[in-house]
Formats: C-alpha cells, structure tokens, sequence
C-alpha cells in the first residue's frame, strides 16, 4: 500500500530532512482510511514527514501508493465534503465561503474581467461572482438550485421501462425553462468571464464528488451557468486572465509546480490559499509551509501575504497569498494594501 517519495513532489529536490514534530493527530479522514484499507494504527506510523531543504514543503515518506490514493479520494471518502458544505450553505442560508475581505480587497484592486480557479468549484470566489451578478437571495438561489438537481436527476434513467424515460426527458426538458427563466429574471449583469480549469489525478476528488447522485462540476456548470469547464493544456498560454486562484487544491495533485507555473504563465496575478499546519496529517502527501514563500521570491515570483490584510479569523495554520512573475504587478498592488 505503501510508495517511498524520496524526492520532493513539488521542485524535486533530495534534500528531504526528517522532522522532529510527528503527528499523531487522528480525524475522520484518518479513521475511514483505517477502517476500509482494514489498516491498524500502527501501520500508519510508518509515515514519516520530511521538510524539502529547498523550498520548504512538508512531505509524507513514504505514503500511500498513486492506487490506494485514488481509492480513498473515490471510494472511501469519494465527496469532497467542504466543497459541498460551501454550496449547501449559501443555497439554504446566503452564507459565501469564508475567505474575510479577500474578495473585497481583490476586487477593489484589481480589474477583474477575465477570472479562473483550478479543480474545485465552490471553494473560491466563484459564488461571490454569482452573489454580484445574480439578485442574492435564498428563495431565488433555493428554487435555482433544487431545479437543477431536479433537472440532473432527469436524466439518469437507466433500468427505468421506456415510457418512464420518455416521461423523465420530458419532465426535465419542462425544468431546463424553469432555470431559464429564473436566471433571465434574477439576472443583474456580467461580471467576469469564469474559467474553472480541471486536471484528473489521483489525488483529489473526482467522478464521485457527488450529492443526491449529481456530480459537482455538473451542478457548477448548470449554476454558474457561464462556467468554462477547461482541462488544462499545459501548451495553451494564449489564453490570459487578469487572477488566477488556486483554493486548498495545489496539495491535491501530483503536479504542483507544473500547475502553480502554467498558472502563472496564463494570470496577472495568482492567488493561494493552502494550509500550514507543521503537522502534516496522514491523509495528505504534502502541504506547503509559510516558508514557501522565501523560495517563490529566491525564485523570483513576487508575494504578498494576504493574511493581516483580508481580517478573517482562523481556525487552524492557513496562508493566503498573491503572487506574480511580473514585479511591477506586486509593487502596485503593494500601494493599495
């Protein structure tokens, strides 16, 4: 079940040292994990966390093999649950994801048309989008999204008797107008042009992130309605954003500086919100550090720390920054902050 990663997943280095916290945290992540891979405790404590001497990310060695971690982001615990929550949460109670004033201070300074978030929907600002395009209230964004569920559900009509499936593409067809005519009448104005760029791994959520049998790329396309579902070309930077935000999903791929550079290459500016706890759980393969930061600006990509500027209140080690391959963009946005 078990592959070593000797070498650091994000710039590849060997100078992995050993550190001296080790976790001993369990949580229900862990405890799934144990439970339906038929593990013990102990065999967990195999998994030791390193930190990279050269841009500082903390890593489990060994850890589970490419297999096994798709198993558990499919099977095991195959929903994203805080993906969920943050759209269930704004549905049923006009609550956006909390990410303080980052949304205000972000569009306060920066020109904003073109705007792209990788991998998950509705962990970023993609609902603080809608929120300005869309009348925002609970019993339009309700009635929207049950009707898009309803909608999805149509159309899963396998095993149903032929009458039956005439009878559901008709009943969906009927809903599709609904939605129609919720979103014409709800409508404000366009505010960006929204990307959410994809990339399949074993390491995050995918074909089963679902909820009442609809998958969550399914609800985001119908829901924010002008979504752009793009797999990423890594080839592709004629497409060009104004931000580019990357929210706790840069730890779920095996790819992380060539996602995090494509992002860069394609954006103005790019925004990161990832944990930091010195703790490294046994469900992750890796976590960036604050540290990571004085490797981007070796590296010469600009930042600025986000935390003492967006006034939100943390629960656990979090960082959120923004950062450029173009200084000029860093210094002038330095002058609003």
């Amino acid at each position: 079940m078990f592959k070593k990663y000797n070498k650091c997943i994000f710039c590849n280095s060997n100078n992995l040292k050993i550190e001296k916290i080790q976790t001993s945290k369990t949580n229900f992540y862990i405890k799934s994990i144990i439970s339906d891979l038929n593990l013990k405790l102990k065999n967990l404590k195999k998994i030791k966390t390193y930190k990279c001497q050269n841009c500082f990310i903390l890593q489990n060695n060994p850890w589970f093999t490419e297999e096994i971690s798709q198993k558990i982001y499919s099977n095991i615990y195959g929903q994203h649950n805080r993906n969920w929550s943050n759209i269930l949460n704004f549905v049923n109670h006009g609550i956006i994801p909390s990410h303080g004033d980052l949304y205000k201070f972000l569009k306060k300074n920066i020109k904003i048309k073109n705007y792209a978030e990788f991998k998950t929907p509705f962990l970023g600002m993609m609902l603080n989008f809608f929120s300005d395009e869309y009348k925002n209230n609970t019993n339009f964004t309700k009635k929207y999204f049950n009707y898009i569920i309803k909608y999805l559900t149509s159309r899963q009509v396998v095993d149903q008797p032929k009458k039956n499936k005439e009878l559901s593409i008709l009943k969906g067809s009927k809903i599709l107008k609904k939605i129609s005519k919720l979103r014409k009448k709800n409508f404000k104005k366009k505010i960006v042009n929204k990307y959410l760029f994809l990339k399949s791994s074993n390491l995050s959520w995918g074909q089963n992130d679902n909820y009442k049998s609809v998958n969550s790329l399914s609800l985001a396309s119908e829901f924010l309605n002008d979504l752009n579902l793009k797999e990423i070309n890594f080839k592709d930077t004629k497409i060009k954003f104004d931000l580019f935000g990357i929210f706790h999903t840069l730890d779920h791929t095996f790819e992380p500086k060539i996602i995090f550079n494509y992002a860069l290459s394609v954006s103005k500016y790019v925004v990161i919100y990832c944990h930091i706890d010195k703790e490294l759980n046994r469900q992750h393969l890796f976590s960036l550090t604050k540290e990571f930061i004085k490797y981007l600006n070796r590296n010469r990509i600009y930042t600025i720390e986000l935390n003492n500027l967006i006034k939100k209140k943390f629960n656990s080690p979090e960082l959120y920054f923004i950062c450029s391959r173009n200084k000029k963009n860093i210094e002038l946005l330095k002058k609003f902050k």
